[in-house]
């Protein structure tokens, strides 16, 4: 590179474009500081390619992680959506039990369990990697399409996700002291009916039930849903990013 720029000079010095000193001194002068200069310049451009290839390297390190984490974090949601249509599953037959009447039977009674379940995610979501870009700074992804996409899923996916999560656990706090009254609690997993007769003429205890399969869990679905979709969306992006 210093060559190149030394062609420069002596171009423009064989063109006259840069006057020549008379005395040899003067002439000493000049090359010397335009050898400084040359020198000066190629440290500097030599900084910016090192310091161009330690951003690419840490911007490579942190879409990996990020890229981790939303592999586990899908996962995640997959098995919780797995996990709300298991316990819509159990909604359903005990309320046609219920509803039909039909006699008592202890295999209801994991049924009569799950069915009261709120859902939720069956581990936080994963944001190391999104804290690791933090830390790095935002400017350190190059792709602002890839960076509005990140921020997007962790700051108001995610955090929604999180919000519907503690929200559902309160209300999963008051409906369980309403059922522990009408059931017990001998086994894990399971509710067994205090009184099953009185359970067939509760409305309380089914409108709960209804309530919890078609609000709590339908809207904690869409979310989770949504989140997933987001998620897949960005695996991809940032795959094509690293070239895999």
């Amino acid at each position: 590179m210093l060559t190149f720029f030394r062609k420069i000079r002596k171009a423009l010095l064989d063109s006259g474009s840069l006057r020549k000193p008379a005395s040899p001194a003067g002439r000493y002068l000049v090359y010397a500081i335009g050898e400084i200069a040359l020198v000066v310049i190629g440290i500097l451009i030599a900084l910016q390619i090192n310091n161009w290839r330690k951003d690419r390297i840490k911007e490579r390190a942190v879409m990996e992680d990020i890229l981790n984490n939303l592999i586990r974090n899908n996962e995640i949601s997959r098995n919780s959506l797995q996990m709300l249509n298991e316990f819509d599953q159990s909604t359903e037959i005990v309320l046609s039990a219920l509803r039909n009447r039909n006699p008592y039977s202890d295999t209801l009674n994991s049924h009569f369990f799950h069915s009261t379940r709120t859902g939720g995610l069956l581990f936080p979501l994963s944001s190391q990697g999104y804290e690791s870009l933090k830390n790095a700074g935002f400017d350190i992804l190059q792709s602002e399409y890839l960076k509005d996409e990140v921020l997007d899923l962790f700051e108001v996916t995610y955090k929604t996700i999180k919000e519907k999560t503690q929200w559902s656990m309160d209300m999963a706090v008051q409906y369980d002291e309403y059922f522990h009254t009408i059931f017990t609690a001998e086994r894990r997993d399971e509710y067994i009916p205090i009184d099953y007769d009185n359970l067939l003429n509760d409305q309380r205890y089914l409108g709960l039930l209804v309530n919890i399969k078609e609000m709590l869990r339908s809207w904690y679905r869409i979310d989770v849903i949504e989140a997933l979709d987001e998620s897949e969306g960005l695996v991809q992006l940032i795959q094509d990013e690293l070239g895999e």
